[in-house]
């Protein structure tokens, strides 16, 4: 089949067919939206069954066997986020590995039924596929989490020929690179995906995969670089993971370079006051946890970060350029920590917003808190492709309610999301 002939046939057929022709047509690589590097697994979520006559006993008990409803699926962050950016409208290429075992052929068997295109997914025969196990209390809340990635964190910086003439050939606007990537090869996507001009957002994953994007930092090449030499536009921590990569980056001695205080200097942020005005924006739990200010203290080498707090919300925070129209829009003059006047400096102002949650689930509404976050940033990633013009606020609660769609599903990525598509 002729690479010509073959993008005409994508553009007609049913999506489910895609993954078969994109492996027939072998180097013809489709123009995509976005390109999203991470993991794929086998996910097994265990939640628990209270014994009976013992509904106070809501956790596991150690050392002992637990009754449970215990379901597979397919999971991994990166074709979590991948699935929600496909159901989304946005076209989408996954690159990941996978094993040679019996889980990294059903993977590749449950990424066909999807829909996602499976040609950069790259099988390593002797590696075993990722897997990650849940275990949930009896109100599917995550008690322990255990994630076998070794299969990713053994590039050693080195990115496979293929990814690299993918993202040269389609051309993505997005690059969404998730923390299960060992730190050098995490860092060789991320430069990869400026190289090719595209943006870069970043899913921490977890407390300590999220020191990885600044563990890399230590390494030589001047990696990372402040606004506007930033090397990630965007990243989606939770609480614990963004203590954990403020502790990263204080640990490498990021705060201690000149370019860093520059741009915080930039930021026209007064010393007087400073912890009364967070408090009025956020609350005084957030700033007791010290929430806002890592945010902040993050902001020149991130310069969006959306901080998942679970049924609290979402905390943004955000650099602001100077044309900024929000920056003279007295619907936002409420969300501005700060702003300068100078129209040659690099950053504007600070945007600083607490979202609430668009809906409280019941304990009981809740199916599964698995690739919830997930959602999120998928849909965030879809709305920014799609419509690159509208402001990352925009498009917070559209993702908020996505993920309560997630939350009340056992797939990672409710397909339901799909009727979000008119909002963005």
């Amino acid at each position: 089949m002729k690479k010509e002939s073959a993008i005409v046939a994508v553009r007609q057929m049913p999506i489910t067919e895609v993954s078969a022709l994109a492996d027939e047509v072998g180097g013809c690589q489709l123009k995509a939206d976005v390109v999203v590097a991470g993991a794929v697994a086998i996910d097994l979520s265990c939640d628990m069954i209270p014994p009976k006559g013992a509904n106070s006993v809501i956790a596991p008990i150690a050392k002992t066997s637990n009754p449970a409803r215990i379901t597979q699926g397919l999971g991994g962050v990166g074709q979590n986020v991948a699935t929600a950016i496909h159901y989304l409208g946005a076209s989408v290429h996954l690159c990941s590995l996978v094993g040679g075992d019996v889980a990294g052929s059903t993977i590749l068997d449950l990424i066909s039924i999807r829909g996602l295109l499976k040609s950069n997914i790259l099988k390593r025969p002797d590696l075993r596929a990722a897997q990650y196990v849940a275990v949930n209390d009896a109100h599917k809340n995550l008690v322990l989490g255990m994630a076998d990635m070794s299969i990713l964190e053994q590039g050693g910086g080195e990115l496979d020929s293929s990814w690299k003439l993918l993202l040269d050939s389609c051309m993505p606007k997005w690059v969404v690179v998730d923390s299960c990537w060992d730190s050098q090869t995490l860092q060789s996507w991320i430069v990869a995906a400026k190289t090719a001009g595209a943006k870069v957002a970043l899913e921490p994953v977890s407390i300590a995969k999220a020191r990885r994007f600044f563990e890399a930092a230590s390494k030589p090449r001047g990696f990372p670089g402040v606004v506007p030499e930033n090397a990630i536009s965007i990243a989606t921590p939770n609480l614990l993971e963004l203590d954990s990569m403020h502790t990263a980056a204080r640990q490498t001695g990021l705060f201690e370079r000149d370019d860093w205080w520059q741009v915080i200097d930039s930021m026209g942020l007064s010393s007087s006051g400073s912890r009364e005005k967070l408090v009025s924006m956020t609350n005084t739990t957030l700033v007791d946890e010290g929430v806002p200010q890592q945010s902040i203290q993050l902001l020149p080498f991130i310069p969006s970060i959306l901080t998942k707090l679970g049924e609290r919300g979402v905390l943004m925070a955000q650099l602001l350029a100077p044309e900024d129209a929000r920056l003279r829009s007295p619907a936002h003059a409420k969300y501005i920590l700060s702003s300068t006047m100078d129209l040659n400096n690099t950053v504007g102002g600070v945007y600083l917003r607490l979202f609430p949650p668009v809906e409280r689930l019941s304990e009981d509404a809740i199916v599964s808190v698995n690739g919830v976050g997930d959602t999120f940033l998928g849909i965030v990633v879809a709305g920014l492709a799609k419509n690159g013009s509208r402001p990352l606020d925009e498009m917070i609660d559209i993702a908020q309610q996505g993920s309560v769609m997630t939350l009340r599903s056992q797939d990672t990525v409710h397909s339901g999301i799909i009727d979000l598509q008119r909002l963005l």
